[in-house]
């Protein structure tokens, strides 16, 4: 009961995150309504470690995992919140379910993860493809739409880079005999380093308080940094410890399709017939890429080809 009641918890924190990106954004500026919220989660990292009984290391191997880190918490969100205003939260999600085939990729040339077999190339095809009609249906509804799918692009691939980078640092410290970082450890010093960078960026644009709060930002934001920074973390990670891999994937299929529910049902957002057919595409070639098997068993049996992988 409880696995399934995280499962839940986790599919609805990240199916709302992208609303309440935009929520948070309702009377503060995007700079400042990130960096409370990674600001806010790093604070209260710090009694989740104690309760843990968890320190933080600060060797040289943790603060390049922490970098690694840092490039999908301040370099993939900063993009994700600038383009949020110009795309509506439920593509948000959708254009972000990209993120398991991109990292896959860039694990195959960066790390040597043989991971792309024929059929996830063909999920790939397929998943560009229905990107090409999210696209172009929004394009035809808002003519600044570009902006906000090019900054989520931007996102999606910095959060792939900072996968494939903190999973090297944890390889580096298995070869070199290093203790692991505890999952939390990881995200408190991720959360910390980000910290800086949001520090040092606000000085530097000189952003600063808004002299107006509005309810829906204050909510929003604390709900983002609680939940969405550290209740959604600690319920994944529970819910990876008792389910196989295969089924917590789905999460990635399930997020996606409610957000674009949240986005019609509570904030009207309008889908057009080609933006649909795109979304379906697109989760559809994520579907094929998470569970590969049967097709792989195809093209072994057509070609010749010997799947490297066990899929579940």
């Amino acid at each position: 009961m409880w696995v399934a009641a995280a499962f839940m918890g986790v599919v609805f924190i990240w199916s709302t995150t992208p609303l309440a990106i935009q929520a948070s954004q309702d009377s503060v500026n995007f700079l400042m309504a990130l960096a409370l919220r990674v600001v806010i989660s790093a604070v209260l990292a710090v009694p989740v470690l104690r309760i843990m009984g968890l320190g933080l290391p600060l060797h040289r191997a943790a603060l390049t995992s922490y970098l690694a880190g840092a490039v999908g918490v301040y370099g993939a969100m900063l993009c994700v919140y600038w383009g949020a205003a110009y795309l509506p939260s439920g593509l948000i999600s959708v254009l972000y379910g990209l993120s398991p085939m991109l990292s896959g990729a860039m694990a195959y040339w960066w790390l040597g993860e043989r991971e792309l077999t024929p059929a996830r190339i063909l999920a790939l095809v397929i998943a560009v493809t229905g990107l090409g009609f999210v696209v172009a249906g929004r394009l035809m509804l808002d003519e600044m739409a570009w902006r906000g799918i090019v900054g989520t692009l931007v996102s999606v691939f910095l959060f792939a880079v900072s996968a494939v980078w903190t999973k090297e640092c944890t390889k580096n410290n298995e070869r070199n005999q290093q203790a692991p970082l505890h999952p939390l450890q990881q995200t408190a010093g991720t959360l910390w380093m980000s910290s800086i960078f949001f520090a040092l960026t606000l000085a530097l644009t000189g952003t600063g308080l808004p002299q107006y709060w509005s309810q829906t930002s204050l909510i929003a934001i604390g709900y983002l940094a609680v939940a969405g920074s550290l209740l959604g973390f600690v319920l994944y990670f529970y819910v990876l410890n008792h389910l196989s891999a295969a089924r917590v994937t789905m999460i990635t299929l399930i997020a996606p399709v409610l957000a674009v529910f949240w986005g019609y049902w509570f904030m009207e957002e309008v889908l057009l017939e080609t933006t649909l057919q795109g979304v379906i595409l697109l989760l559809g070639g994520l579907a094929m890429y998470l569970w590969p098997g049967y097709l792989d068993r195809v093209f072994s049996r057509v070609s010749g080809y010997k799947a490297v992988e066990n899929q579940e």
